[in-house]
């Protein structure tokens, strides 16, 4: 059957795509559970975190005890705040937490206020009784505001007052003391039992300065510029036998380097040659990457733009590797996999790999998206496995996987029940704080009934496909009826949700295949007790844990919050939503995306049913309050919700391969990759059936530049069979 015979097959395939798209298995990498919460404040949610070993360490604010010290372990009980530094809601933490801290030895140590020494060090192994003061800097109320840390040798150096005096510690208050003032030193780095660092003594300028923890033996290396200006050395980045580091003399920013000697310190190439210059400079942080003693970095010829170069510290050795459009992101991280290299493109969807045994730069089978660098936590490797912030059009912003490996399965975790898919090239909604033995541990901006803040862990160890739901609660529709919802699973054919009273032995079960279920007979202001468990693969999950819920829950607040969204069918489609006593009426317009028309309904009741709507197609939505009897503004937000059937007619089985058609990247801009179908043919339809280009794959890659922003179906011809996937064409840029 060709694909382009029939339009009405085509539109029979379109109907029956979502059902395989959504069932085939999808890689859920172990248990997931929500292991905290948190609030706001005006530093925001959680701080990006410091891992010590096992145990991520991470800044974050309650309500209760302000900002102050937590740490996980990705398990619930290996979750808590280490200590109360500073009593009440005024907090400890005081500045960004990653750049104020600094591990050594398996110890954190920061700087905090317990609210009687003022900003001061301090140090923890992760326990209450293992975390206090190290030394009164400025004794009394005065902070003595340490910052800048690196070590070495077992010693600890930091920048002390207002970055004029340089200190070292051993983690005792006999063992940190001053070693140096100045009129400024900054940029520490520890290598090989010294610290190198820059610093200005009498007001000519930051030069090459370095320390082995004595006064004595803390004096200028070398001033890089002789008498006149300032080198303001930065940027260094040590390997076993090398400290590399960026600094500006006549040739402009150019590359340097030390072994520890005044005779060893030298320029290493003039890259960018005269007076341009070829790295970048002291007010720009430069990452780099190393394996053994050759350094990985973007620079800039003054030709070819910042591409990736290598250097062994010899003029001959230092060389360009990359020499591809748009260069390099030159504030990129060079994160090393594999024994290869890996830097950021984002003309392209992937990052791009050198590797250094084959001599051979290409395209990685990473995804890569423009947040990445932009933000913190978006993406982490552990191991050759990748875990990052992402997109699609059916679930929104989750967190995602790939293992380098050409049609690898995204790695799937439904955290959020509304579909906040968007079309910003951002993804603002999670935050990977780290891996912690086999936990992955993530936090979500906020939950479904206010600016809570979630963080979740799931055990990425093993490979089941099936779990219990991570996101489950209870919608309130009145004191004695709630509907709860949860989060898809996607080989759950059935759900079994238990309540019961608090206290009672006895559970009430309730199964179903959705993913919500109504509760129509409980006790007003009543304390209940409910979990859940799904059903897939011929056996039954374990239960979640046991979550509270109080039939008398009434929450105040003037902001209408969208709970979640979920399919009834592939015609019916549910919007869930919070009441409260401010707001007692709400209203949803909703059209298919890239339309102009709105159909507006209105609803009471905590939850609205979409009924009438085209199966297989992407929706979005916006909703506002009634405020006694005057509606607000439209919620200048847009969210979205795509209809899907949940059973199939033979008919339409019988047109379709097994869904083993895996495309990448999706959301796509330019090319769609498709491995081991060269040769075969292809149609793309849009979301009302029509194609809108056809031909045949070349070189396991479909053009899709010319095709508009939104929806599509890609429908593959493999012998008498036809595989649909569905994606996303974004415009370029837009990630």
């Amino acid at each position: 059957m060709n694909i382009a015979q029939s339009k009405k097959a085509t539109l029979r395939l379109i109907g029956v795509l979502v059902y395989f798209w959504m069932n085939f298995p999808i890689i859920v990498n172990g248990q997931a559970r929500q292991i905290g919460l948190f609030s706001s404040d005006s530093y925001g949610g959680l701080s990006v975190s410091v891992q010590a070993g096992n145990i991520i360490f991470f800044s974050a604010f309650t309500q209760t005890h302000g900002r102050e010290l937590w740490r996980t372990d990705g398990t619930e009980v290996g979750t808590f705040m280490v200590a109360d530094i500073n009593p009440g809601i005024g907090g400890s933490i005081i500045g960004y937490f990653e750049s104020t801290s600094h591990v050594m030895n398996g110890i954190i140590y920061f700087r905090a206020d317990d609210g009687v020494n003022g900003i001061e060090l301090w140090r923890s192994d992760g326990t209450a009784s293992g975390t206090f003061m190290v030394a009164d800097i400025v004794p009394g109320s005065g902070s003595g505001a340490p910052g800048g840390f690196t070590h070495t040798n077992n010693l600890l150096f930091f920048t002390a007052g207002t970055g004029s005096s340089l200190w070292r510690s051993d983690g005792t208050a006999a063992g940190t003391f001053s070693i140096g003032s100045f009129q400024i030193v900054t940029n520490l780095k520890g290598f090989n039992g010294n610290v190198y660092f820059s610093a200005d003594v009498n007001n000519s300028g930051q030069e090459l300065w370095k320390s082995n923890g004595t006064a004595a033996g803390t004096q200028l290396l070398k001033d890089l510029n002789g008498v006149f200006g300032a080198s303001l050395p930065c940027n260094f980045h040590a390997t076993p036998n090398i400290l590399y580091f960026m600094a500006n003399t006549n040739d402009g920013w150019e590359l340097w380097k030390t072994t520890g000697s005044n005779a060893s310190t030298v320029q290493v190439k003039d890259i960018n040659p005269g007076g341009a210059s070829g790295v970048l400079s002291f007010y720009s942080e430069a990452n780099a990457g190393h394996i053994g003693n050759t350094l990985y970095f973007s620079a800039n010829d003054g030709v070819t733009g910042y591409q990736l170069w290598k250097s062994d510290g010899t003029d001959t050795g230092t060389v360009r590797i990359s020499n591809i459009a748009n260069g390099v992101d030159q504030n990129g991280a060079f994160p090393i996999v594999n024994g290869k290299v890996l830097v950021n493109n984002y003309a392209s969807e992937f990052f791009w790999q050198y590797d250094p045994v084959t001599d051979i730069f290409d395209e990685s089978e990473y995804p890569s998206r423009i947040w990445f660098n932009s933000y913190a936590g978006k993406y982490i490797f552990s191991g050759s496995e990748m875990f990052y912030a992402d997109k699609d059009s059916v679930f929104g912003c989750e967190i995602f996987y790939a293992d380098g490996n050409t049609g690898t399965s995204p790695f799937f975790l439904e955290s959020h029940l509304t579909d906040n898919w968007f079309s910003s090239s951002t993804q603002g909604f999670n935050t990977i704080l780290g891996v912690s033995s086999t936990n992955l541990v993530f936090s979500q901006s906020r939950s479904p009934y206010n600016a809570v803040i979630p963080l979740f862990s799931i055990d990425v160890s093993t490979s089941a496909s099936c779990t219990y739901p991570t996101i489950i609660f209870p919608v309130p529709l009145s004191f004695t009826s709630a509907h709860f919802v949860w989060s898809y699973i996607p080989d759950a054919s059935q759900y079994e949700l238990q309540y019961r009273l608090t206290g009672n032995p006895s559970w009430n079960s309730e199964l179903t295949p959705q993913t919500w279920v109504a509760i129509n007979n409980l006790t007003d202001s009543a304390d209940y007790e409910y979990r859940i468990r799904a059903f897939c693969n011929g056996a039954w999950t374990a239960f979640s844990d046991i979550k509270s819920y109080n039939s008398g829950l009434t929450v105040n607040d003037y902001v209408l919050h969208i709970l979640a969204d979920k399919s009834e069918n592939d015609s019916t489609h549910r919007i869930y939503w919070l009441k409260t006593p401010q707001i007692t009426n709400m209203q949803i317009r909703y059209r298919v995306a890239g339309t102009t028309t709105w159909q507006t309904v209105s609803n009471s009741n905590g939850y609205r049913r979409l009924t009438g709507l085209s199966p297989n197609t992407f929706y979005e939505y916006q909703w506002r309050a009634n405020w006694s009897g005057t509606w607000d503004q439209w919620f200048p937000s847009t969210l979205y919700f795509y209809t899907r059937g949940n059973s199939l007619t033979d008919d339409g089985v019988s047109l379709l391969a097994p869904n083993s058609l895996t495309i990448s990247p999706n959301p796509v801009c330019n090319q769609l990759n498709i491995s081991g179908l060269d040769g075969k043919s292809y149609a793309i339809a849009d979301m009302a059936g029509r194609i809108v280009q056809e031909g045949s794959i070349s070189h396991s890659k479909i053009d899709v530049s010319s095709l508009r922003p939104g929806m599509f179906v890609v429908l593959v011809e493999n012998g008498n069979r036809i595989t649909p996937v569905k994606f996303v064409k974004q415009q370029v840029g837009d990630r």
